[in-house]
């Protein structure tokens, strides 16, 4: 029998909320907003695939997900988690220079199942 590979630390449909430059040339930052939680992940244009407004499925995880040409997928490790003085919560992990930034009102490290310096799975799956 073939072992089933641990659930998901993250797993939701979200919507691109917006795709602005970045402050560096060629770079965008995407920004997905969730349920509770928004994310901004630094893209090089000419590897964005994605269009303001399309829904899609964010997948965080310590497991190599499945994904396909048409999902944008990294791997990288949590850097850092900051809680700010409004009582919400930054996370940050790298992608080897691309940075994705999570911002959420809990702890979302903990959420998720999570520690700083774990190596993640990220892919943004186009849905449907």
């Amino acid at each position: 029998m073939i072992p089933v590979l641990s659930s998901y630390a993250f797993s939701e449909t979200c919507k691109i909320d917006s795709i602005k430059r970045g402050e560096l040339r060629d770079l965008l930052v995407i920004s997905m907003k969730c349920q509770d939680t928004e994310f901004n992940l630094d893209m090089i244009s000419s590897l964005n695939m994605f269009n303001d407004g399309e829904s899609v499925n964010i997948v965080l995880s310590k497991e190599r997900p499945d994904f396909t040409e048409r999902d944008f997928c990294a791997h990288g490790y949590v850097v850092t988690q900051k809680k700010k003085n409004e009582g919400a919560y930054v996370t940050i992990i790298s992608f080897f220079g691309p940075l994705l930034r999570i911002s959420s009102k809990d702890d979302f490290l903990k959420r998720a199942g999570l520690n700083v310096m774990d190596h993640v799975y990220f892919c943004v799956k186009k849905s449907g």
